[in-house]
């Protein structure tokens, strides 16, 4: 009788003691997810005051074609049923921090014959030197003002 008690306590604690470990290693790969995907939330915070967003002065600067065209690549990708093409840059901003450049662009796009407007954004990351689409969003088709 004891034997098996023992036996039954023995096994309880190897299941506590298991479970923890892979509770407490599954908080630790969590953890990691959630930083890397709250710095790059945290560069569009609009609670950092927006002085820290510098206007683009050339909208024409072969960088700025470059971030545009990286975010209508992007798009055409994850939307298969858009095609979109980089007609010019309007105007622009940037906001630099510890992880990177966040780029808010005004382009101007064309979609099956259809020129509109556009506001995206852009992360680009310095550690990784790798860019990410944040959003693109249509405002409205060029020439009519709503």
């Amino acid at each position: 009788m004891a034997f098996k008690s023992n036996y039954l306590l023995t096994l309880s604690m190897m299941i506590v003691i298991a479970s923890t470990f892979c509770h407490a290693f599954t908080v630790i790969d969590s953890r990691k997810l959630l930083n890397s995907f709250e710095n790059v939330l945290n560069t569009l915070d609009p609670s950092i005051s927006n002085d820290d967003w510098k206007l683009i002065k050339d909208p024409k600067d072969p960088k700025v074609v470059d971030i545009a065209k990286f975010a209508v690549n992007s798009e055409n990708i994850i939307s298969p049923d858009v095609q979109l093409r980089l007609e010019s840059v309007l105007s622009g901003r940037f906001r630099v921090d510890n992880n990177g450049t966040t780029y808010e662009l005004t382009i101007v796009a064309i979609d099956f014959d259809e020129e509109s407007e556009y506001k995206t954004i852009v992360f680009e990351n310095y550690k990784d030197n790798v860019r990410k689409l944040i959003s693109i969003t249509w405002i409205k088709r060029k020439g009519i003002n709503n």
